[in-house]
């Protein structure tokens, strides 16, 4: 016995007409026929009582009906029930402590796992062990080993930070610079950077910074006025051909962050896959 017959004997009883069944079910007459007639074999006895024109229910296929339609429905909802726990477990929400490398996770997880929903944050980079723990994040991107016997921590990528100045500037005249060189300095910044954003005013305490909110705006400023700012290998703005300008790598330690993958390690079989993935591809980032 298959479901499709228990769905062909309920939508035979709904339409009364064995072609109008047929159509709808988008089968052939003879092959609907058939497929009852097998049921009935199977079951050892009929369901329809028969004259030379005419199909109708009897009693026996009024009580199949009756309990085919409550199969039918239990096994919709346990359909239903499987598509929202498959949906549940290819959803994954990702806490990060900078951009940069979210957008190149994301952008790589979409296109290696299409059927899995990202989404993200970028909370204050000392809530991100709460956020896991507490399994309002599944993975989150973090810049040290986190000391705690539930959440586990592998290596991911790292991030370059490189300074975009321009000509009139004496600093393009070097091949690096650090970041006590751009004490004074006037720095445009987009100002959604995590953890970067507060590094830099610590460690270039004296620059005076011009602060973008919006991404499109501070991208149309790099590109139009050149202005001395800050570069990533990780997100697409690192440009060694703009004219006017010099970008050079800043080479104190600080400028250079080694991110790392955490998550639960109660989790670890559900999330191997994507870690697996990961751990392998990133090196060629």
């Amino acid at each position: 016995m298959e479901l499709q017959q228990l769905q062909q004997i309920v939508i035979i009883a709904e339409e009364k007409v064995l072609s109008h069944a047929a159509e709808r079910l988008h089968i052939s007459q003879s092959a609907l026929t058939r497929s009852v007639q097998r049921l009935e074999d199977e079951l050892g006895i009929p369901l329809f009582d028969r004259t030379k024109n005419s199909m109708t229910l009897n009693e026996a296929g009024r009580l199949f009906v009756t309990h085919a339609k409550h199969v039918l429905s239990d096994f919709q909802k346990l359909t239903d029930k499987m598509e929202a726990f498959k949906k549940r477990k290819l959803a994954l929400h990702i806490a990060t402590c900078a951009p940069a490398p979210l957008w190149k996770l994301t952008a790589e997880l979409s296109t290696a796992f299409p059927d899995t929903t990202i989404t993200s944050e970028m909370p204050d980079e000392t809530d991100i062990i709460s956020l896991l723990l507490t399994e309002k994040a599944n993975l989150a991107i973090v810049r040290h080993p986190i000391d705690s016997e539930a959440i586990l921590t592998v290596p991911f990528i790292d991030e370059q930070l490189y300074m975009q100045v321009p000509l009139t500037d004496p600093l393009s005249k070097q091949t690096s610079i650090r970041f006590s060189d751009l004490s004074g300095k006037v720095i445009s910044e987009y100002v959604h950077t995590g953890f970067w954003h507060q590094l830099h005013r610590d460690l270039i305490p004296n620059a005076q910074y011009i602060e973008y909110q919006d991404l499109m705006v501070y991208t149309n400023v790099m590109i139009s006025q050149k202005p001395l700012t800050f570069l990533t290998e990780l997100a697409h703005t690192l440009r060694t051909d703009v004219t006017g300008c010099a970008c050079l790598p800043i080479i104190d330690e600080a400028a250079t962050a080694h991110y790392r993958l955490a998550f639960l390690k109660k989790n670890k079989s559900i999330l191997a896959p994507i870690i697996h993935w990961i751990s392998k591809e990133c090196i060629h980032w």
